[in-house]
């Protein structure tokens, strides 16, 4: 039988699962955000799976993965479909298996959340705030993004400048995970044990629970701040993210052309000027000015954190990858890159690439703590593309002044945030909880 056909024989030995057959469903959850690069967007525009299910409880999953294993079927597992590589994205057909409706609140007490891998991440930043918490870190797209694809495809995001990258000891607590076997086994991890399946695509088991910590709760308000001068810009967001007294959120910087694709710069910026995006605490105003002004920065827009909630429109949707979203809007033939700078170099390295290049690339950063809590510059900067071999020379371009990229523009895992291979442990858990090669196949090229 063909793949299509053990497909459809899935369908029909579990009828009572919640499956998706029109051709509209399969094609839209086929996809995630791939088109920001316009090398996967030539490479995997006809991928698309053959069914969609969604399971809703564990039972469900468990009676899924004994079908496929014994028909052979391809899997793919998604959440919100919010990555931007390809990473949920079938090459090989098979089924995809939509996590959005296994997205129960299992608890939260002390700091700590317990929940299925399909809860949306805005979702559980409301329940947390019930209870006085809020989460450690979000992705800009948290309103559509899942717990689950953050810790299987992210980095980091909103909250990261306290706390650091999803991936920074203490964030995930614990996870189970659901092997690819028939029957499948569950596997319980805790602290360290659970990053062999962190960034991983989904690709050496299936996450079924996480517990993740929390923050306490703050009152952010947002802030448009000006900057006549993007080294003025830099000093002030360095000095933000290390002032341990000002209580902050996220604290992003673009340069003028990279701020010019959003309407409220657009409108509140001078000619030229650069922005900075702070979402600082209420009680943290009052130092926040004071900073500016020695900074020789303005406000240009903001509004409290009650005025955020009201009219549910925020400026962390401009930060991290989203950012890029609201530029592709505006036009389309723009992509990116996904960049590490040196802190103590930032500014020479920015001026290094202003040198070779002009503003072909744009400058967009984010300032956050690493694993051991010191100062880390990412970047996501905005690239006039023009030609493959072209988007190759601006990326070597950046690793010759010292900047590590991790190309957005490959969908398998050595390629990108891996640097070049996974580790022994990452492998040795894909050949033991995927016997068969079937979850997202084709995305770890050291199997293939």
């Amino acid at each position: 039988m063909t793949t299509i056909e053990n497909t459809q024989e899935l369908q029909r030995i579990l009828p009572e699962l919640n499956w998706l057959t029109s051709p509209i469903h399969i094609k839209r959850l086929s996809k995630d955000f791939y088109w920001f690069s316009p090398l996967l967007k030539a490479q995997l525009a006809d991928k698309k799976a053959d069914l969609i299910v969604r399971p809703r409880n564990e039972d469900e999953l468990k009676q899924l993965i004994c079908e496929t294993v014994r028909l052979n079927v391809p899997v793919t597992v998604r959440g919100g479909g919010t990555g931007n590589y390809g990473q949920s994205i079938p090459l090989n057909g098979g089924v995809i298996i939509d996590m959005t409706d296994f997205n129960q609140l299992n608890w939260i007490k002390d700091g700590v959340a317990s929940v299925r891998p399909g809860m949306k991440l805005g979702s559980l930043e409301e329940s947390a705030r019930e209870s006085g918490w809020e989460l450690r870190c979000m992705p800009s797209t948290y309103k559509m993004a899942t717990i689950g694809g953050l810790f299987s495809g992210g980095f980091g995001g909103i909250g990261s400048i306290n706390y650091g990258p999803i991936s920074a000891s203490g964030n995930v607590l614990a996870a189970r995970v659901m092997t690819l076997e028939n029957p499948p086994r569950i596997i319980e991890l805790r602290g360290y044990e659970t990053l062999n399946f962190h960034h991983t695509y989904g690709t050496n088991g299936i996450l079924v629970e996480l517990e993740v910590a929390l923050a306490p709760a703050r009152q952010w308000d947002e802030y448009m701040l000006a900057f006549a001068d993007l080294s003025h810009a830099v000093h002030f967001a360095k000095s933000m993210t290390n002032s341990v007294g000002i209580d902050k959120r996220n604290i992003a910087v673009f340069d003028a052309q990279s701020a010019a694709h959003f309407s409220e710069a657009s409108e509140n910026l001078k000619a030229g000027e650069n922005l900075v995006i702070a979402i600082v605490s209420s009680n943290s105003k009052e130092p926040m000015l004071e900073l500016l002004e020695e900074k020789l920065g303005r406000i240009a827009w903001s509004q409290i954190a009650a005025d955020m909630q009201q009219n549910q429109h925020t400026l962390m949707e401009y930060c991290w990858n989203h950012s890029t979203l609201h530029a592709l809007k505006k036009d389309d033939s723009l992509t990116y890159l996904q960049a590490n700078y040196l802190a103590d170099k930032l500014l020479e390295q920015l001026a290094g690439i202003r040198e070779q290049v002009g503003d072909e690339v744009g400058v967009h950063l984010e300032f956050i703590r690493s694993t051991d809590s010191s100062l880390f510059v990412t970047g996501l900067p905005l690239i006039h593309y023009s030609t493959p071999e072209r988007l190759m020379e601006l990326i070597s371009i950046h690793q010759s002044l010292g900047i590590k990229i991790n190309n957005p523009h490959v969908y398998t895992l050595e390629d990108g945030k891996h640097g070049g291979r996974l580790s022994d442990e990452i492998l040795t858990s894909k050949k033991q909880n995927d016997p068969h090669s079937l979850l997202n196949v084709g995305k770890v090229r050291s199997l293939c």
